[in-house]
Formats: structure tokens, C-alpha cells, sequence
């Protein structure tokens, strides 16, 4: 083979080796654009896949929800089916409440009287007229023979009594210390009377024992008593329950207290054991004593007190108008809503008022002092004092009651009756009668007791006299309701 023909063989061997080639890169080539096209077409459809599943799973979600907020929907119908009643159901539940409380409380009426200061004077504690030598025994029922009847129809009354009952032991006493006897508690029990009013500035008279003494002699006759209690447990308020009406009752007498000095009344101190015994308030800490009044109004409500009345020992001796201080305080317990309050101490009948409270929403009936129930200060021996009479007379203030169904009570009405402390010689000794004045012209026929109309007649018009206005005042006000 020639060199020419060999070089055009190896020319053609690396052309067909270069056709291979190609041919090979050709396939390589498709192989791979088939690869990748069936890639793209498998994630495109892939991708159609997972739309789909996307949107089915979504919308099975969305279903789901759907379904939920439905179910909820029935579920808080039905709960507020009976959760909310009907308008039918709101009505017999308002008639059945009504019921109730129509059930809970029975209309009634019931009365409460309060007569004044029982000043318990030598010439009547000591008078041969009620003293049994014999067998040293006392009896003062004659004295009230005359007004029992007044004070046995009430069905609660009330007198302030200005002793101590220390017993026979502690030594029987009077001005300026009074100790008396046992026999005067029970005389004021047979007259018909139903509470002793303690807060007195006479009150400690006694001492500790004598004060604890008082209070058991009371109970053992089954008489209430108001303004001190035997020990810190008891309450410093009565709740009494009188012909179904709940009657809230504080009491309280003031203090000689000197500033920063122990407590005391009527200048003698009070032992550390005794003063939380005694209801007392202080003219220069009024604050206090009103923290004490609210809570006890508020605990009286708590225990259904319906009416409220307030028994103030205050003001000046001999003074027939009262004082600046007792007309603050007065005003004060009206705004707390005290419903009526009496007052005692100063041996006089003061006005008769009806006050009302700041904000317009409650009237308070205001005896300031109701005067001397019993005491031995004739005009003879009041020459300095005040010699005009006043000391001889009080007035029976009763409270006529009524409550509705819903328990609301409401003062209807209110009688003053006037009454006037009678000494005259008896067979024996000095002789004392306490006798209404409303009806001199039958008083010497009723008593028996002949000569007396005209001074009778005296003591009515010096009454008249003093709470005459107010009474008007009162009358005009009438009805009054509770603040409770």
C-alpha cells in the first residue's frame, strides 16, 4: 500500500472515529434533554399534584371551621335558652320574690315610750311613807300608781334611771353619789316598764361592782337595759323585736374626760375594765363617736333592725333650749339616719324638732330632753337652780309603729303627754305621785288628791310652752319613714 493510500485510510478512520463521536455526544445530548423534560413535565405534575391537595386540604379546613362555628352557635342557643329565661319565666320569678318577701314580713304595729330621768333623791328614797321599819323593806310602787296605765299600754317602754343599784351592802346614798335600792327596779318593772336606759352620768356611781350589779339586779326581773353591757363580748346596741317590728337601739352619756386623761363620768375616773362597758362619747372626739354610731347602724341593719332610735344623755343642767353641741350631734345622727332620738340629763323639757338630713332624703324625729320622770326637785328647792318649775315636769313621748309588707316601717304617729312630779305630806312622811296632766280638769277626782289642779295646770302650760311649736312641727311632718 502505497504512503498515499495509507494516509487517506487514517484521514478516513479519524472521520468515522468523529462521525462516532458526534454521534455519541448526539444521543448524550437527547438522553439528557429527555431526562430533564421528563423531569420538568414529572415536577409539573407533581406540582399540579400539590395545588390540589393544597386546595382540597384548605377547604376541607374551611369546612371544618364551618361546621365548628355552626355546632357553637346551637350549642350557646341552647345554652342561652336556659341560662336567659322568657319574659313568662322573668315574670313568675318576680311574682314568686315577691311572695317571699310578702311571706317574710307580716304588717304590723307596734308602740314604744320613753319617759325621762328617774332621780332618785333622799326625800324619796328615804321617805317613812315607803319604808317598812318592821322588816326594812322598801315599796315605791304608789308613786306610779297613777300613770301605770300609760306605760303598761305601750307595748315598749322605757325610763332613764339616774342611780346605781350598788345594794344595801355598798350603802344607800343619794346626791351627789345615788345608790338606791333593789325595790326601786322592782317598782319601775310593776309600773311597766320593759328597759332601764343606764347611760346615765350616774351610771358608775356604784363603782365597777355596783355597775355589774345594777345590770343583774335589772335581769333578775327580767327588764332590758340600754348604754351598758356585763362584759366586751355582749353588743353595744339592742336589737328588740317589739309586735314583729325589729327596733335598732343605741344609748350614750357624755364624758368629763380631761384631754389625754383617762376616761371618766361625772368626773370620776372609769376603771380600765369598766369603760369599754359603758357606751360614753367625748364633746371634744365627736368623730369617733360617729364612727361608732355608723357601725353600729350598719350592724343593727345587718341583724334586721327596721327602725332606729337613739337615747342621748347630753347638754346642759336647767337649760330649757339646747346647746350648740347637741344640735351638732343631733344633726349628724339624723345624716347617719338615726330615726328618732331622745334626750335626757339636763332635768328640764327641752324642744321638740324635726330635722333633715344633708342631702334631703331622711327626717329624723328630735326630742332633745324629755325632763324628770320622778326626782325631788319642787320649785322650793330649785331657788338658784331655776325656780320657775321646770324641774317638775317631763312629757311620755310615745311612738306609734306601723311596717307594710315589705317590711318598711313608718312612724304614723307620736303622743306627748305631759306629766308632773307631785310631792305633797303624806300620813307618814313626804309623799310623791307621778301624774299625767293631759286632763286637769278630772285629775283631783281621779287621784283622790284634792288642791293640785292649779299647779297642775301650771306644769301643762310650762310643757306647752317649750314643745308646743314642735309639736305642731311634728304633727304636720307625720308620716315619717325609716332610713332603713
Amino acid at each position: 500500500m502505497s504512503e498515499f493510500e495509507e494516509h487517506r485510510k487514517k484521514a478516513q478512520e479519524r472521520m468515522e472515529r468523529q462521525e462516532k463521536l458526534e454521534r455519541l455526544e448526539h444521543r448524550r445530548l437527547h438522553a439528557s434533554h429527555h431526562t430533564e423534560s421528563h423531569k420538568a413535565h414529572s415536577h409539573h405534575r407533581n406540582r399540579r399534584r400539590s395545588d390540589l391537595s393544597y386546595f382540597l386540604e384548605s377547604d376541607r379546613n374551611f369546612y371544618i371551621f364551618l361546621f365548628g362555628i355552626i355546632l357553637c352557635g346551637i350549642l350557646l342557643a341552647a345554652l342561652t335558652s336556659l341560662a336567659v329565661p322568657t319574659k313568662e319565666e322573668l315574670q313568675k320569678k318576680a311574682e314568686a320574690e315577691k311572695a317571699a318577701a310578702e311571706a317574710q314580713f307580716t304588717p304590723s304595729k307596734a308602740t314604744w315610750t320613753a319617759a325621762g330621768d328617774v332621780v332618785f333623791h333622799g326625800p324619796i328614797m328615804e321617805s317613812a311613807t315607803y319604808y317598812n321599819s318592821e322588816d326594812n323593806t322598801y315599796n315605791y310602787d304608789p308613786i306610779f300608781d297613777y300613770c301605770r296605765d300609760l306605760i303598761e299600754a305601750s307595748d315598749m317602754a322605757t325610763v332613764t334611771l339616774e342611780t346605781s343599784l350598788a345594794g344595801e351592802e355598798a350603802g344607800y346614798s343619794s346626791y351627789p353619789i345615788f345608790r338606791s335600792p333593789d325595790a326601786l327596779a322592782d317598782s319601775l318593772a310593776g309600773c311597766g316598764f320593759d328597759m332601764i336606759n343606764l347611760a346615765s352620768n350616774h351610771v358608775y356611781d356604784g363603782g365597777d361592782e355596783g355597775l355589774l350589779r345594777t345590770m343583774d339586779v335589772l335581769k333578775e326581773r327580767d327588764l332590758g337595759y340600754l348604754g351598758t353591757r356585763s362584759d366586751e363580748e355582749q353588743k353595744t346596741y339592742n336589737v328588740v323585736d317589739v309586735n314583729g317590728i325589729k327596733i335598732g337601739v343605741i344609748s350614750y352619756v357624755f364624758e368629763t374626760t380631761e384631754e389625754d386623761g383617762e376616761v371618766s363620768i361625772n368626773s370620776i375616773p372609769l376603771s380600765e375594765e369598766i369603760a369599754p362597758l359603758i357606751n360614753s362619747f367625748n364633746y371634744n372626739d365627736l368623730d369617733s363617736f360617729y364612727a361608732e354610731v355608723e357601725n353600729s347602724l350598719a350592724a343593727m341593719k345587718k341583724e334586721g333592725a327596721q327602725y332606729t332610735i337613739a337615747y342621748m344623755h347630753w347638754g346642759n343642767e336647767y337649760q330649757t333650749t339646747p346647746s350648740e353641741q347637741q344640735e351638732t350631734i343631733a344633726q349628724e345622727l339624723c345624716d347617719l339616719g338615726i330615726d328618732t332620738l331622745i334626750g335626757s340629763h339636763p332635768h328640764v323639757i327641752q324642744p321638740v324638732d324635726v330635722l333633715t338630713s344633708t342631702d334631703g332624703k331622711h327626717q329624723m324625729l328630735c326630742a332633745y330632753a324629755i325632763g324628770n320622770f320622778l326626782s325631788n326637785q319642787q320649785i322650793e328647792y330649785m331657788t338658784e337652780e331655776l325656780p320657775t318649775g321646770e324641774t317638775e315636769d317631763s312629757y311620755l313621748l310615745s311612738l306609734s309603729l306601723s311596717s307594710n309588707k315589705k317590711g318598711k316601717v313608718t312612724l304614723e304617729d307620736v303622743t306627748f303627754t305631759p306629766m308632773w312630779t307631785h310631792r305633797y305630806p303624806g300620813e307618814k312622811d313626804a309623799a310623791f305621785l307621778v301624774l299625767p296632766v293631759d286632763d286637769t280638769e278630772n285629775l283631783e277626782d281621779v287621784t283622790g288628791v284634792t288642791g293640785i289642779k292649779e299647779e297642775a295646770d301650771e306644769s301643762a302650760a310650762r310643757t306647752q310652752a317649750i314643745i308646743g311649736e314642735g309639736v305642731e312641727k311634728v304633727k304636720e311632718a307625720l308620716p315619717l319613714k325609716s332610713a332603713l
